[in-house]
């Protein structure tokens, strides 16, 4: 039996403030920093925007809490 893995490297370019544990990264796509996984942009009435932890913020609101990284804690 053979496997294949890959492996994407994602440069961190913007944290939310008050949600430090998710960031935007180069490719303009928001992540989940302790899971890695990629965060889907959503509709919630007619607001586009993020559902971060049981929070939704809109795109618009979302532009005044973005920050620039101060320093990288990586999980492992």
């Amino acid at each position: 039996m053979s496997t294949l893995s890959t492996t994407k490297v994602i440069e961190i370019r913007w944290e939310i403030f008050g949600f430090p544990g998710y960031v935007f990264g180069d490719d303009k796509n928001l992540y989940n920093k302790r899971t890695g996984r990629k965060i889907k942009k959503t509709i919630n009435g007619r607001s586009m925007g993020y559902w971060l932890g049981k929070k939704f913020l809109s795109i618009n609101k979302l532009k005044y809490l973005l920050k620039r990284p101060e320093k990288i804690e990586i999980p492992f």
